[in-house]
């Protein structure tokens, strides 16, 4: 029988017997701690023209729902005209005992064109990517929810008409003016009596399910220009969000990449 030799790497010949009271290598922790930090996966922005006043201590239902409103538009688009949006679509399919919904021809995956139109929920899956119902309002669709393991990271440029240095002092803390932004970036809680203006559609498309799955966001600040920029509340923002995959599935691992 032919004796294995232990392999060489470099110069360095590494035995297949390892003293186990031996400490592993620094590169092999650190390895771990890559895997165990979330897979940052695609970007996308999106933009508000509007007022954003501050919600004090609590929640500005109108403000939070009229952003909702106007990203609605922004996150179709994003939905219908992404490709990797639109593959998340068709592999965010689970049997509802737990199977994996894999579209297979003789063991080869299928890797349709995006364009084609997104195939119907077969009997006996759930879609992971279904719209949730509040009740007495409509249906929500998140992209960031828990069902896909997804959280997100939020870098916001904001521009008002006050000078940087005085965010804090004119038109509102920034804490409360932050808290809005947010509140209109998640769906309405179900659990809670909805006030708000009417949502636009239904479905109506939102980034997240509960803003407990931003993972961390930053603020930039600038001075809006211009004749509008006057008015109170008067903000332009530009949101960035970053998506971050706690746990890799079939689901969404059509994302990474994007």
């Amino acid at each position: 029988m032919q004796q294995l030799r232990a392999p060489i790497i470099g110069r360095r010949r590494y035995s297949h017997r390892r003293n186990m009271n031996a400490p592993l290598p620094l590169a092999y922790w650190e390895g771990i701690r890559r895997i165990a930090d979330p897979f940052e996966l695609m970007k996308f922005t999106l933009i508000y023209d509007g007022h954003l006043p501050s919600a004090g201590n609590k929640v500005k239902s109108y403000p939070a729902s009229e952003i909702r409103n106007v990203f609605h538009d922004q996150l179709a688009d994003l939905w219908d005209g992404h490709a990797v949006m639109r593959g998340l679509a068709r592999t965010a399919r689970v049997h509802s005992e737990g199977l994996r919904d894999l579209a297979l021809t003789k063991g080869v995956p299928i890797q349709p064109e995006y364009k084609e139109p997104i195939p119907p929920v077969p009997h006996g899956y759930v879609d992971l990517c279904a719209s949730i119902l509040v009740p007495n309002v409509g249906g929500f669709i998140p992209l960031i929810r828990h069902s896909l393991n997804l959280s997100c990271a939020i870098d916001i440029l904001f521009l008002r008409h006050e000078e940087p240095f005085s965010l804090m002092k004119q038109g509102g803390d920034l804490d409360g003016r932050l808290k809005t932004l947010f509140d209109g970036l998640r769906m309405p809680d179900p659990n809670n009596i909805y006030i708000g203006a009417d949502p636009i559609d239904d479905p109506l498309y939102v980034v997240l399910e509960d803003d407990a799955l931003i993972s961390d966001f930053s603020v930039r600040s600038g001075k809006l220009l211009g004749r509008d920029a006057k008015y109170k509340h008067a903000v332009r923002l530009q949101v960035d969000v970053t998506i971050k995959v706690m746990r890799v599935t079939e689901e969404n691992q059509c994302l990474i990449g994007g």
